[in-house]
């Protein structure tokens, strides 16, 4: 039996925001949630919740919104705490209008 190859998602990043940003935030609770937040904290938590989303991690589309994610979240403060900031991306997901 051949293995399944695994596909970006089609949806529109709209759809797929707000769970990538919950993931996100959880990967930062769950590692060290009292170390401070960092910009490449948040690259890697964001770059590494849409490989995960999308099951690869070699896709244009995916590249395309690892871009696109950072960009609609380059305005939460990164103040605090990982788990502060968790909490901050949590609130962003729930205002995304699909």
């Amino acid at each position: 039996m051949a293995a399944a190859l695994a596909t970006a998602s089609t949806q529109p990043l709209t759809h797929r925001l707000p769970a990538i940003l919950c993931a996100a935030a959880t990967r930062l609770e769950q590692m060290t949630p009292d170390a401070s937040m960092s910009e490449h904290a948040r690259h890697r938590e964001i770059q590494v919740s849409v490989w995960d989303h999308h099951g690869i991690y070699n896709n244009t589309v995916v590249g395309r919104d690892i871009t696109a994610v950072l960009t609609a979240i380059r305005d939460v403060p990164l103040a605090g705490t990982r788990a502060a900031y968790a909490d901050r991306l949590r609130a962003t997901a729930r205002t995304v209008t699909r």
